[in-house]
């Protein structure tokens, strides 16, 4: 028992192999200390415990009566009785109740597994949007002492009139603009600190520590390990095996259970007589058998069951379906954050081309200034777009984490 519990301990730890490496420090920290997640694994440990309680004989009995007044038989008077008695069920039942909740000990691993890649996704998640939101800090600062590096030369070619007040002005107003931008970016930071570090039930205000870059590394995921891993399907087909053991056991409960015992009666001593036997006691062997005459229960039972499993059975399809849909998505989301980073990345190349130019024909001659302003926003706005697009791929790949407990594999690999 002590091994099984390390061992799923060491699962319920266990992190994706292909991530950031400080994500999964945190994944690590989230699954020790995050309290709901606690909770799911007590819930299937006190499942485990139902299962040690199933199996066994019920209680034997005994009964004990003394007589107030004597009953007096041919050997003599019967002072007091003793039984003891002990019930079987019909075979096979006992097994039928253990195997019923087995498999329902086996619904609340998957309901840890499913409450476990969910919590995990929700860090990777958030610590997702702290990235993003360090990239754009970072973006906006950069495009701020751009910004800052044209109002000299600007100053200067205003006092030898060679540019307009509006452009002096105009350059003014992207400054403030920018600034105003990033003090707004940054009162982003204090929220989402909050939420990430109430995941890993630590100080709201720790540091997180976040990489300079995302680097992709695809998994080799498809819809069949989603199909064959995901915990809600594992979950309903250990409910289906509930079920079908539950039909097995409404059967075996037509059936009648038997007893045995053994009656003990102490027997007085007759006086004044001599007949044989006299004082003798009594040893009476026993069996009793139960007569279950009234079979509507239980077929409303066995009906009962079927319906239940009819039900899963459409619940099972149903979240196949889901499952499926929501794979498809991703996969989109995928591939059309793919190709924006692709045309982001070709559209940056030539606008920090064209900036250059700009900014030599600025500095040397009298290059209109709105131009370089409008295409130094425009730069700014792609290299947010990129960001953008590398957060929603990194994002759908951590989606596919979750559909298919890619995790869990991982690890069982390596216990293996």
């Amino acid at each position: 028992m002590r091994r099984l519990i390390n061992v799923i301990l060491l699962l319920s730890i266990a992190i994706s192999l292909h991530g950031q490496s400080t994500v999964n420090d945190y994944l690590k920290i989230a699954a020790e200390q995050n309290p709901s997640l606690k909770a799911k694994f007590s819930l299937y440990l006190a499942a485990l415990e139902k299962v040690n309680q199933q199996g066994v004989l019920p209680d034997p009995t005994v009964s004990f009566g003394y007589f107030i007044s004597p009953v007096e038989t041919r050997v003599g008077p019967q002072r007091f009785r003793l039984s003891v008695a002990q019930m079987f069920p019909w075979m096979g039942t006992l097994k039928a109740k253990e195997k019923v909740v087995s498999s329902m000990a086996k619904v609340r691993f998957e309901e840890f597994e499913e409450a476990r890649n969910e919590l995990f996704l929700q860090v990777k998640t958030k610590w997702l949007a702290l990235y993003e939101l360090q990239k754009e800090v970072q973006i906006m600062e950069a495009n701020l002492k751009i910004l800052k590096s044209y109002e000299p030369v600007t100053k200067i070619k205003y006092e030898t009139n060679l540019v307009s007040l509006a452009d002096l002005v105009g350059g003014q107003i992207s400054i403030d603009r920018a600034k105003t931008e990033l003090d707004l970016l940054r009162l982003k930071e204090k929220p989402l600190l909050d939420d990430f570090n109430t995941m890993l039930n630590r100080d709201r205000q720790s540091e997180v520590v976040l990489t300079e870059t995302l680097t992709f590394m695809n998994a080799d995921h498809d819809i069949n390990s989603v199909l064959t891993n995901q915990p809600k399907l594992k979950g309903i087909r250990s409910s289906l095996e509930a079920l079908e053991q539950e039909s097995v056991l409404a059967e075996l409960n037509r059936k009648p259970n038997i007893g045995v015992g053994l009656d003990y009666g102490f027997i007085g001593r007759r006086e004044g007589v001599n007949i044989s036997d006299n004082g003798k006691d009594i040893l009476m062997p026993m069996v009793t058998m139960s007569l279950p005459i009234f079979g509507k229960k239980n077929r409303s039972i066995k009906k009962e069951v079927a319906l239940r499993t009819e039900s899963k059975g459409f619940e099972l399809t149903a979240m196949e379906n889901q499952l499926k849909n929501r794979w498809t998505n991703i996969e989109y989301q995928m591939e059309s954050a793919q190709q924006a980073m692709d045309l982001y990345t070709a559209e940056m190349k030539k606008t920090e081309l064209l900036l250059s130019v700009l900014i030599s024909e600025y500095t040397n001659n009298n290059r209109d200034f709105e131009t370089l302003l409008e295409t130094q926003q425009r730069q700014l706005q792609l290299e947010l777009a990129y960001v953008q697009a590398s957060v929603n791929y990194q994002e759908a790949m951590f989606k596919k984490d979750y559909l298919t407990g890619y995790t869990l594999n991982e690890i069982q690999n390596e216990i293996k």
